[in-house]
């Protein structure tokens, strides 16, 4: 068992780091909120209570609070100085601007504290107060408040702090960079690892070294991991196909002989029956071994010469031929194509076996029928759909599933008469589904066989495919 490491690399440590890190972050911004929130009611310093405290005795030295009373205003020097303010016992404001009273209202009805003077921004205004004064010649009191504007900086503060989804939005975009980068941390090596699985899925069993040089510690292991199974089915398949090689020379080395001896006696004795037994079993033998080993290598290289081609190259060349063989046996052939534009579909496959399973269930109608065979074209459910029905003698219901298995024969005596030797619709059915399609049989319209097969259409860019990349099979 391969020792665990941890490092930053790793994507446990990873994720672990990343969550701390977006919760310290995102907590750390809701402390220190507070401390930019001018919304809030915050005390004053030392230094701000006796600049206040020195500006209120500059007033009372210089008059102005006598014009207050006298309903005068007392303009700030510079725009965003302070100006005093002063509220009376009964509520009355004195020297205040017009848009200032909202805020001064607001502030003096908020205020939790009416004694200890506090600071709070109202729109683009700061309050400061209250400061209780005595004035006049009945020494009456009241409470000075100072204002004055904010810039424009604090002022976009104060927008965002009056509206919560601005805050909710600010924590989204300090939080999304280290989320995205931690998502493309996982998801980029993850993609690219399904993108190999497909291609072996596919077929291409190629081994990508990015798989175990690029992403997380986890991740890379996994492409190699991956890499090696890849090699291991590559190895199987080629020790394989080098045993079918040796199987298939040392099958064919006996029967060769047998034939050649039996030519020799017929030469000898001339025809007879005994003879004449001898070769067509050898002959059978013959087509036997050769289907058989049709069948395992279609097994072993079903995933091999792959390429993207138009549906038509499947019918093309074998539906000439069909009718060729057809006219002759006095047998109606008719096809139709419900297909529109078939040039604008494709199919991602080993065109040469779907090409012969194709012609190998026209040729079973060929050999069954009884005088008329119909084979429709047609796309459905993003899948091309070949249906050929013949108006033979058909079969029974039980025995639709099981002609599609290896050496299965429905009547020893047919079988005969045809030469079959039970492999053909077992070979179709591997081919198609070696190709994610599906191939089933039922009663015919015309009272025979029907035989379909559903083939997936390639639904990907073709430009983009790569469909020179055939490999050629060993056996």
């Amino acid at each position: 068992m391969q020792k665990q490491t941890f490092t930053f690399n790793s994507l446990t440590i990873r994720i672990f780091l990343f969550f701390w890190l977006t919760l310290f972050i995102l907590l750390l911004f809701i402390f220190l909120l507070p401390y930019f929130d001018a919304h809030v009611y915050s005390n004053l310093k030392e230094n701000e209570i006796h600049r206040y405290e020195n500006k209120i005795e500059s007033a009372i030295q210089h008059d102005q609070f006598s014009k207050l009373l006298n309903g005068d205003i007392i303009f700030p020097a510079e725009f965003f100085s302070d100006h005093p303010i002063l509220v009376s016992h009964s509520g009355q404001l004195l020297g205040m601007l017009p848009d200032e009273e909202k805020a001064i209202r607001q502030f003096m009805f908020s205020n939790p504290v009416q004694v200890k003077p506090l600071k709070r921004i109202y729109g683009n205004s700061q309050i400061v107060g209250p400061f209780p004064i005595t004035l006049g010649e009945q020494d009456a009191t009241y409470q000075c408040f100072f204002i004055n504007r904010i810039s424009a900086q604090k002022e976009i503060l104060t927008y965002v702090f009056e509206r919560p989804i601005f805050l909710i939005i600010l924590v989204i975009l300090i939080s999304s960079p280290l989320l995205w980068w931690l998502s493309q941390s996982i998801g980029g090596p993850i993609r690219n690892l399904q993108q190999a699985a497909n291609a072996v899925a596919m077929g291409h069993l190629t081994i990508d070294k990015n798989l175990e040089k690029k992403g997380l510690l986890e991740l890379r292991q996994v492409g190699q991991s991956f890499n090696r199974m890849t090699q291991s089915l590559e190895d199987v398949l080629n020790n394989q196909r080098t045993l079918l090689s040796s199987i298939s020379h040392e099958l064919r080395t006996p029967l060769t002989r047998l034939q050649l001896a039996t030519a020799l006696l017929r030469r000898r004795l001339g025809e007879n029956e005994n003879i004449q037994r001898i070769d067509t079993e050898a002959q059978r033998l013959d087509k036997m071994i050769n289907d058989l080993l049709q069948l395992s290598r279609q097994q072993l290289n079903s995933h091999l010469g792959r390429e993207i081609f138009e549906i038509a190259a499947l019918w093309e060349g074998i539906l000439e031929d069909a009718e060729f063989e057809a006219e002759q046996k006095k047998i109606l052939f008719l096809s139709n194509l419900y297909i529109f534009h078939p040039e604008n579909y494709r199919i991602n496959g080993n065109l040469e076996l779907l090409q012969s399973a194709v012609e190998n269930v026209i040729r079973n109608a060929l050999k069954y029928t009884s005088s008329k065979i119909v084979i429709h074209f047609y796309i459905e459910n993003h899948e091309l759909v070949i249906l050929t029905e013949d108006d033979g003698a058909g079969l029974p219901a039980e025995e639709y599933e099981k002609i599609f298995k290896p050496f299965y024969r429905v009547d020893e005596a047919r079988t005969r008469t045809t030469g079959g030797t039970g492999l053909g619709l077992s070979i179709v059915a591997h081919t198609i589904k070696s190709h994610h399609g599906r191939v089933w049989a039922n009663r015919s319209r015309l009272g025979g066989l029907a035989v379909t097969l559903s083939i997936p259409l390639w639904l990907g860019e073709v430009n983009s495919a790569t469909t020179n990349n055939k490999t050629q099979s060993d056996a």
